[in-house]
């Protein structure tokens, strides 16, 4: 049969799992859709969705899992045939989703890396100035580097001191030279974000020297910033400094991590940086759990000061008074 959009996959009937990866959300995600159909879906590619049994799915995860595949991809394979099987519920095509399987969809990462600030200045010290803001923005303003690169000069208020995230910059895996902008995610992805004041001088700096006619980050030649061209910097900066295990998206996980360790509640997290659900800011919390012991020796001093509904005034002089 003829490929389907050119991706190498056969066109199956109106209720095969190909068929609705046009509904699947996101170039990169559809990306990742074909990808997990042709390593780890093709045996249910040519079943018809009405054939798809709880028995079936078992034995195809079972399967998976004794195979070479990664958990993540195969984690991610689960959660598309569960997603096409909720939908083939509601336009009636099955009675009951037959993906069952507790736990299958979710996948337990190592933890990430996070950058400590001195190693965020490092890294600025290293990578090529043209890149400097970025890393700058990306540790301290929690931007993905598809926000990055999506950012206009328009984008930025020097005079209030934000920069607003509207777009995302695509980037698809099998036509790099096909990107474009696109909104965010969700409507919390676009939102207006107040820049660190030790932020500040550079952002500006970025502005006079290196930015384009409309957008803030620009190759060379002035084209729009390509996603690997930032990497690649960022590679060469990180290997200068010897941190070789840490990803330009670890950044992005420091962004959260100190603002977590500023005090910024769950609320304050979402909202600056673009989370639409609280499970999402939730796991950047623990990095507060510390704090706890630091709590517990402040009610210590305290129960010892026998008081404490007087201010302890020792340590800040007048301004107490």
């Amino acid at each position: 049969m003829a490929d389907r959009d050119g991706s190498g996959l056969r066109s199956h009937g109106p209720d095969s799992l190909n068929v609705w990866l046009g509904w699947a959300i996101g170039v990169r995600w559809r990306e990742t859709c074909e990808r997990n159909l042709r390593l780890h879906l093709a045996p249910l590619v040519d079943v018809p969705l009405r054939e798809l049994s709880a028995n079936r799915v078992r034995e195809w995860h079972a399967a998976a899992l004794r195979g070479k595949g990664g958990r993540t991809s195969i984690s991610q394979s689960y959660r598309f045939l569960r997603m096409v099987m909720n939908t083939a519920v509601r336009e009636g095509i099955i009675a009951r989703n037959p993906c069952q399987i507790p736990g299958a969809g979710t996948v337990r990462l190592a933890e990430r890396p996070v950058a400590t600030p001195a190693q965020v200045v490092a890294l600025v010290d290293a990578i090529n100035p043209r890149y400097r803001t970025a890393v700058l923005v990306a540790a301290w303003c929690g931007l993905r580097r598809g926000e990055i690169a999506g950012l206009r000069i328009s984008d930025v208020d020097l005079t209030e001191h934000t920069i607003t995230v509207r777009k995302a910059r695509v980037e698809p895996l099998h036509a790099p030279g096909q990107a474009f902008d696109k909104n965010p995610k969700s409507e919390a992805g676009k939102r207006t974000i107040i820049i660190p004041p030790h932020v500040v001088p550079l952002v500006r700096l970025h502005l006079e020297q290196y930015a384009g006619t409309d957008r803030l980050f620009v190759s060379r030649d002035g084209t729009p910033l390509r996603g690997n061209t930032l990497y690649q910097a960022f590679v060469r900066a990180r290997k200068k400094v010897g941190l070789d295990d840490l990803t330009f998206h670890d950044l992005w996980h420091t962004g959260q991590t100190l603002a977590a360790q500023t005090g910024a509640t769950l609320a304050d997290l979402m909202k600056r940086l673009g989370h639409s659900s609280m499970a999402a800011a939730r796991r950047y919390l623990h990095a507060v759990d510390g704090r706890d012991r630091e709590i517990a020796r402040a009610l210590s001093e305290l129960a010892a000061h026998g008081d404490v509904a007087r201010p302890d005034t020792s340590r800040c002089g007048a301004k107490c008074t």
